[in-house]
């Protein structure tokens, strides 16, 4: 992994399976290894960002974020709709890096 850029925080998180992953939030940049068999949310809480959340279900759409590149796999999606799918919509709680490299803003 890289260094993150200043101004950005990284976690000690050093899964060899893992994706690398930007997450734009609250006006900072954070940049990690995401592993592939957890979620963007339970990465993010590990990692002790307070990211948005509530339920961890994917019904409540409050760890909404786009994906601006990459891909990630959702277990389920409840809330969305095919625009928002399209539109690189996901829900954080289900989400889990497909690619290697991914961008998500929140």
């Amino acid at each position: 992994m890289t260094e993150p850029e200043p101004g950005t925080t990284a976690t000690d998180l050093d899964d060899a399976d893992a994706a690398i992953v930007r997450v734009d939030l609250y006006g900072t940049t954070h940049r990690f290894r995401w592993p592939r068999d957890a979620t963007l949310v339970d990465t993010m809480i590990a990692a002790g960002i307070d990211v948005p959340h509530s339920c961890k279900e994917g019904h409540c759409g409050s760890c909404a974020a786009t994906t601006v590149t990459g891909e990630v796999h959702m277990a389920g999606c409840d809330i969305l709709e095919a625009d928002d799918l399209a539109d690189g919509v996901i829900l954080s709680c289900q989400a889990r890096p497909v690619s290697d490299d991914l961008h998500i803003e929140f």
